[in-house]
C-alpha cells in the first residue's frame, strides 16, 4: 500500500473505532475527551497524507483525469525533480550514486532524461541510446519515475528527425512496456517556424507507435515556441487519452503574463505538464529574481501540477545546480550546489517556499554579471583603470616637468642646445602626444583583458593541470604586458635627433680599434680600408689600431701594408674586453671607436656620431657643474651587407629586413629617452674619461659589451643611440652560428644582471631600472613561447582547457588588445618588423635557449663561448637535423590539434573552439617557417650582391662608348643594363667606368652572360666579369659597401602569412 493511501486508511479506521467507543459511554466528560482526540489524530493522518511522495513501488501506472496526474488507486499524484542536461555533453552526472541521494534525500520522485535529438542522430546513437538506458535502469532501481525526453532544440520542428523519433520510441516502448517508470516526452521544445498543426502531425505517427507496446504509456507532448504556447492545446487537443501538454518557463524571465496564461489553460481543464523550469532568466544563466520564483511554484503547488527544475549539471551558468568548479558526482553536499541547486533540493524535500532564504555573495554576483552581461563587466573593469591610467599620465607629466632641471637623458640635455635644429626638437610634437594617447588605450584594453583573466578565465572545475597551466599563461602574460608597456612607452618615444653643427677644428683626436681573433685576412682588410677612407677634417687625428687577440703574425703584415697600428697581448686574459682595455691602455684619444672584425664603415661615420660629443660638451659648459652630464658613448646600428639565417633560408632577401635591423635602428634609438642605450659591443663611439670612470670595458661577463653600457650610464654619463646605419658587417650564415650566438647573449646579459645588481643600483632612475629589466625579460621569451605553444594543444590534443571563455568574451576583451598589438607594432617598428616575422624569430631560437636561460638563472654559468663565424657562406646547404627535432614534434602534435578542433567545430557545431583552431594554425605556421630555416636553402657563394644602381660607361675594344647602369654588383662582376638592343656579345672585352661621388673606378673584364629580356625589341642585362682592377681593387671594395645594404630595410608591402609559406613551399619543390 502507498504511504498516501495508508495514511487515508489509518485516519478513517481511527474515526471509526472513536465513533464507536463514543456510542458507549455516557460519560459527557469522557465524551468531550474523546472528541479532542479524534480531532488530534484526524489532523495528524491527514498531515502524515498530505506529505507523502509518489512512488512507482507503490502508486504504480499513472493515468490523467481532467487536468491532474492519478495514480492507479485514483489518488492525485504531484511528480517533482531535476533534469539532466543533454546526456552526451555531461554523462557523469547519470550515475546510481547520485539518483540514489535525490530519491532519498532531497525527496525527488522523479528524473528527467535529457537526450537532444540532434546529437543523438547526427552523433554516437549506440552510446547515447546506452547513457540514456542507464539512467532509466539507474531511476528504477531507486524508486523514481523517469521522463524519456526527446529533446528537440536546434532541429525546431520535430518531423525533421520523424523517423528517427519512430525507430527510438518504438524501442524504448518495447523494452519498458511493463515498467510503471517510464513517461515519454516526444518533443521537447519545437520552436522557429513549427505550428501546432506540425506538432499534432508529429504526434499522430509517434503516440500510435508508443501505444503498440505500452497503450497505458503516460505522453507529454510539446508546444509551439519552447513549449511556452499551452493555449493551443487548450483549445485544439489531441484525441488521444492519457496525454499532457508541456510547458516551459525560466521564473526570471517569464513573469505575470505566463502566470495568467497558466491560470486560464489549467481552469478550462488541460492536462498540463511543467517539463522544464529554472530560476534565472530563459537564456539558462542571468541572476535569479527570487520573488518571481516563489510566486511561480506556490502557483504550482496551488493547482497540484507536476514540475521538473533545469538542469542537473556543473556547466557554467546559473541554471545549472552544481558549482562549475565542483568535482562531485556521485553525491553532492550543499557546498557543491549552486543557489539553484540549494533551491530545487529545498522544494523537492517539501520545505514551504516562504521559508527558502537564499541570497547572492558579491563573487557569486559577479560571476553571473561576468557570464551574462559581459560588457557590463567590461565597463566596470575599463572605468576605474581608464581614470587610473589618466592619472599616472598626468602625474608623470607633472613628476618631469617638476624635475625639469634635472638632466637625466641626452634628450633633457639637448633641451639647453642654442642650436636651431635642437630647438625643433624640443618642441612636444604631435607624434608624442599621438604616441601618449595609443599607449593609454592599448594598455586600457591590455589590463582589462588581464582583470577578465584574473577573475573570470581560470578552469577550476578541470582540475589542478588546468588551473596550474592557465596561472602559468597568466603569469606569463602579466610579464608580456610589462615588458609591452615598458617597450612601447620608450618606442613611442622615438625621435630623430638632430646632428649638431660644429667647425673643422672642433673635431678632436679619434683612436678606432678594430678587434679580431680568429677572422680572415681578407675579412680584415675591407674593415681596415673602410676605416682607412672614412671622412675627417685632420686625418692626422683618426688612430686606427687593429687589436689581434690571436697574435698571428700574418694580422701584424696585413696593418704593416695598410699602414695601421698594431697590437697584440701575450695572454688572452678578460677575451674581447681584455683585448680593448690592453689598447685603451696604449692610446690616449678622448674618443674610442670600436668595430668587430666584419664592420665595414661607410665614409660618413665619424662625420655623422663626433659632433654630438663636442656639442654636449659645448652644452654642458654653459651648465652649472653640479648639472652636468657628459655624452659617454653613441650607439649606432649594426646593419649587414649579407642576408641573415631567415632572410637567406626563407627565401625573403627581397622581402623582410635583417632581423637585428628592429632592435639597433628603432629600440635602441628609442632608449636614448631613458638613457638605458645598450653597447652592442660594434660601430660606437665611447668617451674615453667615462671608460676610465668604470676601470675599463668589463671583463667579468661574456656579455662585456652589455655591462660596460650599463656602468657608463650609471657612473652618471648620458648615452645616445642612432637610427642611420653608418657601417654594415656579416650576419651568421647558418642556423647553428645564429643559435650559439643568441645563446651566448642571453646567457651574459642574465649573467650580468645578476652580477651587477642593477636593481639595487641607486645611481640608476627607476625608468633606467624598467628598461634594463625589459632588456633581461626579453631573454626569457623561450619559455613564454614554449607555454604559447603547449597551452592550446592542452586542450585540442589532451582536452585540458587552460581557460575558459566563449566568442563573446574573445571579442571583447581579447581582441582590442590583439590588434592595438600588432597596429602598436607596425606603427613603431617603421616597417622593420610584424607579428609574423617576430613570432618566427622567437619560436625558431625557442628550443635551443630554453635551457641554456634556465642554467644561467641558477647559476650555472658559461665561462666559455664560441666567437660567431665570420668566413664566407657554404654553397651548399647545412641541414642540422637533430634542430628540426623539435619544431617537427611540436608541428605533429598542433595538427593533430587542428584535426581534432576542426572535427569538433564541424561535426558537432562547437563554433566555441574557433579561437583554438586559430590560435593552432598560427603556431603550425610558425613551426613550419622553422623546419623550413632548418632545412636551410644553397648559397651563390658571393661575399656581397650590391642591388645599387651606379652610372657606368663601357669602353669596347672598337672604341665605341656604351653608357648604362648597374642593377647588381659583387667583389668580382658587375651587371650591367644598357639602352641599346644587342650593345655587347658574349665573350667581349670591355673597359668598365664606374662614377661614384667619392671617386671614378676604371677596371677591365670580359662579358660572361646575358640576360635578354622577353621582348627582343628591349635591351638585355649583361654580366660583366672584372679580370683586372687596375691597381684599384681596394677603392673598388670601398664602392661597394660605403653604403647602407641594399638588402631590404623595410618591410615589402604585401608580406603575407599564405604569400612567405607558399613561396617557400614552391621553391623547396622546384629544387627538389
Amino acid at each position: 500500500m502507498h504511504p498516501a493511501n495508508a495514511g487515508c486508511f489509518l485516519c478513517v479506521n481511527n474515526n471509526v473505532a472513536i465513533f464507536c467507543l463514543f456510542s458507549y459511554l455516557n460519560n459527557m466528560a469522557m465524551r468531550k475527551f474523546l472528541f479532542v482526540l479524534l480531532l488530534v489524530l484526524s489532523f495528524v493522518s491527514f498531515a502524515v497524507a498530505s506529505n507523502t511522495v509518489a512512488r512507482p513501488s507503490t502508486s504504480g501506472k499513472l493515468h490523467v483525469v481532467g487536468s491532474e496526474i492519478h495514480d492507479e488507486h485514483g489518488n492525485v499524484v504531484v511528480l517533482k525533480g531535476a533534469s539532466t542536461h543533454g546526456l552526451a555533453w555531461f554523462p557523469q552526472f547519470v550515475n546510481n550514486g547520485l539518483f540514489k541521494q535525490l530519491s532519498t534525500e532531497w525527496n525527488a520522485n522523479l528524473i528527467r532524461l535529457a537526450m537532444y535529438s540532434k546529437d543523438y542522430v547526427e552523433g554516437n546513437r549506440k552510446k547515447t541510446l546506452e547513457l540514456l538506458r542507464k539512467g532509466v535502469e539507474y531511476a528504477i532501481a531507486n524508486d523514481m519515475y523517469v521522463l524519456v525526453d526527446w529533446h528537440v532544440l536546434e532541429d525546431q520542428n520535430p518531423n525533421v528527425y520523424l523517423a528517427e523519433a519512430i525507430s527510438f520510441f518504438n524501442e524504448m516502448a518495447r523494452d519498458y512496456a511493463n515498467v510503471p517508470n517510464v513517461i515519454f516526452e516526444i518533443c521537447n521544445e519545437p520552436n522557429g517556424d513549427c505550428t501546432w498543426e506540425d506538432i499534432k502531425e508529429y504526434a499522430h505517427v509517434v503516440i500510435p507507435v508508443i501505444r503498440r507496446h505500452k497503450p497505458d504509456a503516460l505522453i507529454v507532448i510539446g508546444t509551439p515556441n519552447y513549449a511556452r504556447e499551452i493555449q493551443y492545446p487548450a483549445e485544439d487537443p489531441l484525441p488521444f487519452d492519457n496525454v499532457m501538454y508541456s510547458f516551459h518557463f525560466y521564473a526570471t524571465s517569464h513573469t505575470y503574463v505566463f502566470r495568467a496564461k497558466l491560470r486560464n489553460v489549467m481552469k478550462r481543464g488541460t492536462p498540463i505538464f511543467v517539463t522544464e523550469s529554472g530560476l534565472c532568466e530563459e537564456s539558462g544563466d542571468g541572476k535569479i529574481n527570487f520573488e518571481s520564483v516563489k510566486l511561480w511554484y506556490s502557483l504550482l503547488d496551488s493547482l497540484h501540477m507536476s514540475y521538473v527544475v533545469w538542469n542537473l549539471s556543473n556547466k557554467e551558468e546559473e541554471s545549472s545546480m552544481i558549482r562549475d568548479g565542483s568535482r562531485a558526482v556521485e553525491y553532492l553536499t550543499d557546498k557543491d550546489l549552486t543557489l539553484s541547486g540549494r533551491f530545487a533540493k529545498a522544494l523537492f524535500q517539501g520545505k514551504p517556499i516562504d521559508q527558502i532564504t537564499l541570497e547572492y555573495s558579491a563573487i557569486e554576483n559577479f560571476k553571473i554579471l561576468a557570464r551574462s552581461k559581459p560588457h557590463k563587466v567590461w565597463l566596470m573593469f575599463a572605468g576605474p583603470l581608464f581614470v587610473f591610467l589618466i592619472l599616472s599620465l598626468a602625474l608623470e607629466k607633472y613628476r618631469k616637468r617638476s624635475k625639469n632641471k634635472i638632466i637625466r637623458s641626452y634628450d633633457d640635455l639637448l633641451k639647453y642646445s642654442t642650436d636651431e635644429a635642437a630647438k625643433k626638437f624640443n618642441k612636444s610634437p604631435l607624434k608624442v602626444i599621438l604616441g601618449d594617447m595609443f599607449l593609454l588605450f592599448s594598455s586600457l584594453c591590455t589590463l582589462v583583458y588581464l582583470c577578465w583573466r584574473v577573475t573570470c578565465s581560470i578552469p577550476f572545475a578541470y582540475g589542478w593541470i588546468a588551473v596550474a597551466g592557465s596561472i602559468l599563461l597568466l603569469v606569463v602574460e602579466i610579464l608580456g604586458f610589462f615588458e609591452s608597456f615598458v617597450h612601447y612607452g620608450g618606442l613611442f618615444k622615438l625621435r630623430d635627433h638632430p646632428l649638431p653643427k660644429i667647425a673643422d677644428e672642433e673635431f678632436p683626436d679619434v683612436d678606432i680599434f678594430i678587434s679580431t681573433y680568429n677572422e680572415p685576412v681578407e675579412l680584415l682588410r675591407k674593415t681596415i680600408i673602410g676605416c682607412k677612407c672614412m671622412e675627417y677634417p685632420d686625418k692626422s687625428k683618426v688612430h686606427i689600431c687593429l687589436c689581434d687577440d690571436n697574435r698571428r703574425p700574418e694580422m701584424r703584415a696585413l696593418a704593416e701594408e695598410l699602414g695601421v697600428i698594431y697590437f697584440d697581448r701575450p695572454d688572452n686574459k678578460g677575451a674581447k674586453a681584455g683585448n680593448l682595455n690592453a689598447a685603451l691602455a696604449r692610446t690616449s684619444s678622448p674618443y674610442v671607436v670600436t668595430f668587430d672584425a666584419d664592420m665595414i664603415p661607410q665614409r660618413k661615420f665619424l662625420l655623422k656620431t663626433i659632433p654630438y660629443f663636442v656639442d654636449a660638451d659645448r652644452i654642458n659648459a654653459s651648465l652649472p657643474k653640479e648639472r652636468r652630464r657628459s655624452l659617454g658613448f653613441i650607439q649606432t646600428p649594426q646593419s649587414f651587407y649579407t642576408p641573415d639565417v631567415f632572410q637567406h633560408n626563407l627565401y625573403a632577401e627581397r622581402v623582410v629586413p635583417n632581423e637585428q635591423d628592429y632592435f639597433y635602428d628603432v629600440i635602441e634609438a628609442a632608449k636614448t629617452s631613458t638613457n638605458s642605450v645598450i653597447y652592442g659591443g660594434s660601430n660606437t663611439i665611447l668617451s674615453r674619461k667615462a671608460l676610465e670612470d668604470i676601470g675599463g670595458f668589463y671583463t667579468k661577463s661574456i656579455t662585456e659589451d652589455f655591462a660596460t653600457g650599463m656602468l657608463i650610464e650609471s657612473a652618471g654619463y648620458v648615452s645616445l643611440g642612432l637610427s642611420e646605419p653608418l657601417a654594415s658587417g656579416v650576419a651568421p650564415s647558418t642556423f647553428q652560428e645564429h643559435v650559439q650566438q643568441r645563446t651566448r647573449w642571453g646567457r651574459g646579459v642574465i649573467a650580468t644582471a645578476k652580477q651587477l645588481k642593477f636593481l639595487r643600483n641607486r645611481k640608476l632612475n627607476i625608468s633606467q631600472k624598467m628598461s634594463y629589466l625589459n632588456s633581461v625579460l626579453y631573454w626569457f621569451s623561450p619559455i613564454k613561447n614554449l607555454i604559447y605553444l603547449i597551452s592550446p594543444l592542452m586542450f585540442a590534443v589532451l582536452c585540458i582547457p587552460i581557460f575558459k571563455c566563449t566568442l563573446v568574451d574573445l571579442a571583447l576583451f581579447w581582441l582590442p588588445m590583439h590588434i592595438l598589438q600588432i597596429a602598436a607594432l607596425r606603427v613603431t617598428s617603421q616597417g622593420k618588423t610584424s607579428a609574423q616575422w617576430s613570432g618566427i624569430y622567437e619560436t625558431s631560437v625557442m628550443p635551443f635557449l630554453l635551457m641554456p636561460v634556465v642554467k644561467e638563472v641558477f647559476g650555472i654559468t658559461l665561462s666559455k663561448f664560441k666567437v660567431t663565424k665570420k668566413e664566407k657562406a657554404s654553397f651548399r646547404r647545412v641541414v642540422d637535423k637533430r634542430s628540426l627535432v623539435p619544431f617537427a614534434i611540436l608541428l605533429v602534435l598542433t595538427l593533430a590539434g587542428i584535426v581534432h578542433m576542426t572535427y569538433m567545430m564541424v561535426t558537432l557545431e562547437y563554433i566555441g573552439i574557433l579561437a583554438v583552431l586559430f590560435w593552432l594554425v598560427r603556431n603550425s605556421y610558425y613551426l613550419t617557417m622553422c623546419l623550413f630555416l632548418g632545412f636551410g636553402r644553397d648559397s651563390d657563394g658571393e661575399n656581397v650582391n650590391v642591388f645599387a644602381a651606379e652610372l657606368v660607361s663601357l669602353h669596347k675594344c672598337d672604341g665605341k662608348l656604351v653608357d648604362g647602369v648597374t642593377t647588381r654588383l659583387t667583389e668580382h662582376s658587375v651587371d650591367v643594363y644598357v639602352d641599346e638592343v644587342d650593345a655587347l656579345y658574349l665573350g667581349e672585352q670591355v673597359e668598365l667606368g664606374i662614377s661614384t661621388d667619392a671617386n671614378d673606378l676604371n677596371v677591365k673584364g670580359t662579358v660572361v652572360s646575358i640576360r635578354h629580356s622577353c621582348n627582343p625589341k628591349l635591351p638585355s642585362v649583361y654580366t660583366v666579369e672584372i679580370l683586372d682592377f687596375v691597381g684599384q681593387k681596394d677603392e673598388f671594395v670601398q664602392m661597394l659597401y660605403d653604403r647602407t645594404p641594399t638588402l631590404p630595410q623595410r618591410l615589402r608591402f604585401g608580406d603575407e602569412y599564405i604569400r612567405n609559406l607558399w613561396t617557400n613551399l614552391g621553391w623547396r619543390i622546384f629544387r627538389a
